[in-house]
């Protein structure tokens, strides 16, 4: 097996398969979350050098971690695997990651200056509108005070 077009876009296929399986992660987990009361492989069973008890729902999220894990590997390294579909799916994702890269790599990034500047540009405006809506709030609270509706 041969990892598809290997050396382009390494930092996009890493970034993703990174963040799905962090997904992968938190999805197992409510695997186990929900599987947490199952009954126990065999009785006194548990996990070597944890203690932990070995349920079918400590198994069952294990195997939903390692079945998600393979499908991400191979859709952000594109090997072949000789299933027609998945083959033609995985090039297809690692194609896009390849592309997204490429993009990524054309856009124009602001120096630390400019985004220095343009942070505290927002950050007064931000001061600014806050005070305006608050003035505009007690302005309007004051009123329906005298009125008697509040």
């Amino acid at each position: 097996m041969e990892v598809y077009k290997k050396n382009q876009g390494f930092h996009a296929r890493i970034f993703m398969a990174v963040v799905l399986g962090a997904f992968a992660l938190f999805a197992s987990h409510a695997v186990y979350g929900t599987l947490i009361e199952s009954a126990q492989l065999y009785p006194g069973a548990e996990v070597p050098l944890v203690g932990i008890k070995l349920t079918w729902g400590l198994v069952s999220a294990a195997a939903f971690f390692f079945v998600c894990a393979t499908i991400i590997g191979l859709h952000t390294t594109g090997f072949e695997t000789g299933l027609n579909r998945l083959d033609t799916n995985s090039k297809k994702t690692v194609e896009f990651l390849i592309d997204t890269q490429g993009e990524l790599q054309k856009v124009s990034w602001p120096t630390r200056d400019e985004l220095v500047g343009s942070t505290g540009v927002v950050i007064v405006l931000l001061v600014i509108l806050g005070a305006y809506i608050f003035g505009v709030d007690w302005v309007i609270t004051r009123i329906m005070r005298v009125m008697g509706f509040l």
